[in-house]
């Protein structure tokens, strides 16, 4: 199964829903955290959104996009589009929020894109950390490379990011609708690896670098199936 998308991947997705809620609601309650910077009133109006690696928006929240005045989805999978305006068109029909979805790997042309759309929003939606895997025979260090540069290009721009920094097993099951962990600031990577229930040896997904220095970031758990595990680390990054 291609886990960037395809049949196969929204199958699953569909099926997780119950299983992934409570990580969804916590990234909504983190999105709408930033959603007073979208609101009418803002020196550049209602801002639009660039949604990059949409995929259906399995985990999205309707009510965070619904502040947008127009969102403009991207995602290399000819399924995505579809779905996404299946699960979110008719909320954002409700606020008027124009909604475009895209086939299209933005990440390959993303200074052409921000050139296209000089004062949207960017928001890259658990597309990051999955680089490592898109291309086997790429080395490591060229996709850490890449992933640096991506902060570099959105200088002076407002953007977010949720992505996979680790994932592993478990060493214990994970019941459905279980609470998931939200790391406190004072705990160092082993205690938080820790409250994860982390099975040595996890996976390193290569986005430790992807916000500049001194960026908040929120560290939370994806419960993805009875055994499986990721860490989570979203971050919203102002000019």
């Amino acid at each position: 199964m291609n886990l960037t998308g395809g049949i196969a991947w929204h199958w699953l997705a569909w099926r997780s829903e119950a299983r992934w809620a409570p990580t969804s609601l916590a990234l909504e309650k983190w999105l709408m955290s930033h959603a007073q910077v979208f609101k009418p009133g803002h020196v550049q109006g209602q801002p639009s959104l660039l949604l990059i690696g949409a995929s259906a928006g399995w985990m999205m929240s309707s009510q965070w996009l619904q502040q947008f005045a127009r969102v403009d989805t991207y995602d290399i999978d000819p399924i995505a589009a579809t779905l996404f305006k299946w699960r979110h068109g008719k909320a954002l029909q409700a606020t008027h929020t124009e909604l475009q979805c895209h086939t299209r790997d933005a990440l390959q042309d993303l200074p052409g894109l921000l050139s296209a759309h000089p004062k949207a929003c960017v928001f890259f939606d658990n597309v990051l950390g999955q680089l490592r895997f898109q291309n086997q025979a790429t080395d490591w260090q060229q996709v850490e490379r890449r992933i640096k540069q991506f902060k570099v290009q959105l200088q002076g721009r407002e953007w977010g990011s949720v992505h996979d920094r680790m994932s592993g097993r478990t060493t214990l099951a994970l019941q459905h609708n279980s609470d998931v962990p939200v790391r406190h600031v004072d705990w160092h990577d082993q205690h938080w690896l820790t409250q994860l229930n982390a099975q040595s040896p996890w996976l390193d997904h290569l986005t430790q670098d992807v916000f500049p220095a001194g960026t908040s970031v929120q560290d939370l758990a994806w419960n993805f199936s009875s055994h499986y595990r990721h860490w989570l680390q979203a971050g919203w990054v102002r000019p």
